[in-house]
């Protein structure tokens, strides 16, 4: 009987010395709070918070709840930290010690049949919280550069209309002196040929026909539907919008683009007097399908200076445009999403 109680008192001696070994505070206490268990930290960690070591687990853990600053220790606010077992929020509590360390409390009930306990256990966790300050503050740094660099897209985008507003004014301003130089000459001139006023006719139409191009390259810019509209009503047409527009500018300019180019070339080559814009979010990004109701082309079509700038500028932002001649031509613009 000696040989076994004192068997027992070795064990109970050995379990008590390896939970006060523990780094972390632990205590197992009975529904009520009577103590059963409680290592050297927790008495530790208690004693520095409230002045006293674990007498009732119970109101040891009331204590904690209601602990604002004592002996340069605060209880902080930790609402989301990765890695941390889940729980109910007055389960856990938090505190920085006057050592700057931070330590999380947590309680649970354990079952084992019909035998209850409840486990409160202290660990500290100061790597974690400041891994976690980091990665907060990293994903804040990143967040405001993927906004610069958003912005810098669609700056870039601008530059780019403005450069292409541009080159065409000094074009038209270049052609108009050309033909005004004709003109004089041809009224100068005793004799004109039919092809030479034919010609001259012509070099005025183009003029004509790219100066209304201007305020359309401006509606553009200026992300104007109304303008847009307005400027397709003064050469003949007429744009109808169906299903979704895209809501950032950055899109809205490159849909316009294409759109201006469509327009061009619907009443220059197909006669059309109705252009159609369905537009549609997908999984991408911004798809714009643009027709008109004009005669459609016999062949396939041949990309010119107008076709082949607008695919540089898309292009030039990570857009694709391609064709399709199912029930009609119609120009198709992917524009993939700025995360």
């Amino acid at each position: 009987m000696m040989m076994k109680r004192k068997r027992k008192a070795v064990i109970s001696h050995s379990v008590k010395e390896a939970i006060d070994s523990y780094p972390s505070g632990l205590c197992f206490s009975e529904i009520g709070g009577r103590p059963i268990l409680v290592n050297r930290k927790m008495n530790n960690l208690v004693s520095l918070l409230t002045g006293h070591t674990v007498i009732n687990a119970d109101t040891v853990w009331e204590e904690l709840m209601t602990v604002t600053g004592s002996s340069g220790c605060s209880r902080i606010d930790i609402p989301d930290l990765e890695g941390l077992k889940p729980g109910a929020a007055d389960s856990n509590l938090f505190f920085r010690l006057q050592d700057g360390s931070i330590w999380h409390f947590r309680r649970q009930l354990l079952k084992s049949g019909e035998m209850s306990a409840v486990q409160t256990e202290a660990s500290e966790i100061t790597k974690l919280y400041e891994l976690s300050n980091e990665l907060a503050e990293n994903n804040r740094r990143l967040e405001e550069l993927r906004q610069r660099q958003h912005a810098l897209l669609a700056n870039i985008v601008n530059i780019n209309r403005q450069r292409e507003l541009l080159a065409t004014k000094i074009k038209i301003h270049d052609d108009l002196g050309q033909c005004i130089i004709a003109t004089r000459k041809a009224l100068n001139s005793e004799s004109l040929s039919r092809e030479d006023y034919r010609r001259l006719l012509g070099s005025w139409g183009e003029a004509i026909h790219e100066m209304q191009d201007v305020p359309l390259q401006d509606a553009v810019s200026a992300s104007s539907e109304e303008e847009l509209n307005r400027v397709a009503e003064l050469i003949g047409c007429r744009i109808v919008f169906k299903g979704e527009k895209p809501a950032d500018k950055r899109a809205q300019l490159l849909v316009y683009s294409a759109l201006r180019e469509a327009l061009t070339n619907a009443v220059r080559h197909s006669g059309a007097d109705e252009l159609t814009v369905e537009g549609s979010y997908t999984e991408n990004g911004f798809r714009a399908v643009i027709f008109n109701n004009g005669t459609p082309p016999e062949s396939r079509i041949t990309e010119g200076g107008g076709l082949g700038s607008l695919r540089q500028i898309l292009e030039q932002q990570g857009a694709m445009l391609d064709y399709s001649y199912k029930d009609g031509f119609a120009l198709i613009v992917d524009i993939p999403a700025v995360n």
